[in-house]
């Protein structure tokens, strides 16, 4: 199954739900890519959380989660960020398969007092004041848990639209499907533009025009991520050596594998799998 999200209308969709309870949403595909969120200015609180190159690592470690959490569960989940915000992912399913997830939060649920101790803890880990984040805390609007499991059931019910209203284009058997599943069953080998072309009879010209309107890269980005993406479920699934995901995603030089993995993860595979591995 190959999916397009309709990354324009979506965004508008975010919009229209920020305006209506003013909190920060995203979507997501069901890779833990995150592709469009609302609003573009994100609260004081968390800009000045992910200031901090470590505080963004960590923020982005804690979306992941959940998304991985919700897809497990196949149902909404609501946690506590490292930062003590709740968040709450819904997932985005077409019949039994989940194609991505729609994320909101950024939510206090405690009175500042009370999470003084957490924020210390924080604040030394990024090397912030505490003080200054403790006033950028009280900023934050606080909802119960009653007022968030509501907004998850109207999301939950607004994801059950998407691919009917063309938010997002599920495609079969089309030539842009073919070409993921040719992928993904090849990353082993040597892919290449000529190649894929050959493959599928198709000039380099159509190639492109293909990958930019289904994939939303170049098609070399895609083959990319495709290594990325599965060099990622063998690492948090498997106990395989990373020698030998490396060969398995198409990289046959391990110093070069681990460069690129990181180049694309933000850390090496070694510490992404003891990180994945501690999330369960």
């Amino acid at each position: 199954m190959l999916i397009n999200f309709n990354i324009e209308r979506l965004d508008k969709l975010l919009y229209d739900f920020y305006l209506l309870t003013g909190l920060t949403v995203s979507v997501w595909d069901s890779q833990i890519n995150q592709l469009a969120f609302q609003p573009k200015e994100m609260r004081s609180f968390c800009r000045a959380i992910r200031s901090s190159p470590k505080g963004a690592g960590l923020c982005l470690q804690s979306d992941r989660a959940l998304c991985m959490e919700c897809g497990k569960s196949g149902k909404s989940v609501s946690r506590y960020c490292h930062a003590g915000l709740i968040d709450t992912a819904v997932p985005i399913k077409f019949k039994d398969t989940i194609l991505g997830y729609m994320m909101f939060g950024q939510i206090a649920d405690k009175p500042s007092s009370e999470v003084r101790p957490a924020l210390e803890k924080v604040s030394q880990q990024l090397n912030m004041d505490c003080d200054y984040l403790h006033s950028l805390y009280e900023e934050l609007e606080t909802h119960d848990a009653e007022k968030i499991d509501s907004i998850a059931n109207i999301l939950k019910m607004a994801t059950r639209y998407l691919w009917l209203s063309e938010y997002i284009k599920i495609g079969y058997d089309t030539t842009a499907s073919k070409i993921d599943d040719y992928i993904r069953t090849h990353l082993s080998e040597d892919l290449t533009v000529t190649g894929l072309c050959e493959v599928f009879s198709i000039s380099k010209n159509r190639l492109y025009d293909i990958s930019h309107e289904w994939f939303h890269c170049s098609i070399g980005e895609y083959i990319s991520l495709a290594r990325i993406e599965e060099a990622k479920r063998l690492l948090s699934t498997t106990d395989l050596p990373i020698n030998q995901i490396c060969i398995m995603v198409g990289i046959k030089d391990y110093n070069y594998f681990t460069k690129f993995f990181k180049s694309f993860v933000g850390m090496p595979p070694l510490k992404y799998r003891k990180t994945a591995l501690s999330e369960f």
